[in-house]
């Protein structure tokens, strides 16, 4: 995540399956480390907002995808004690990035239509 951020200038997350370790784990890097293991999304908002989403996966590709305003995140921490975290905005988009990860989907699988593509 390091190599991307310094070559890219982007990456606050990474999942597990993109390392090749199919584990339901991803890591976040925000204002503090988080370790989010078997996480769960609940409380999806009705409201979504549309942006462009960039992926480790292929980092010069933005693709235009929709996303759930906020959530609450149950999940638990690396010490194996469980968390609830209730999010809204760009953290609710990115937790919904890597949680996709965890089920074998890429944003380029959400994208809104076929003009939702873009390179960096």
């Amino acid at each position: 995540m390091e190599d991307i951020r310094r070559v890219y200038g982007f990456g606050r997350g990474i999942a597990a399956p993109q390392l090749g370790i199919m584990k339901r784990l991803f890591y976040l890097n925000l204002d503090r480390s988080y370790v989010v293991i078997n996480p769960v999304l609940k409380n999806l908002s009705d409201e979504k907002f549309e942006l462009w989403d960039d992926c480790m996966s292929f980092p010069n590709l933005f693709v235009k995808v929709e996303r759930h305003q906020s959530l609450t995140l149950e999940y638990l921490d690396e010490n194996w004690e469980p968390q609830s975290w209730t999010v809204e905005g760009a953290i609710s988009e990115l937790i919904q990035h890597e949680y996709d990860h965890l089920d074998g989907v890429l944003c380029t699988m959400r994208a809104i239509d076929e003009k939702s593509f873009k390179w960096r």
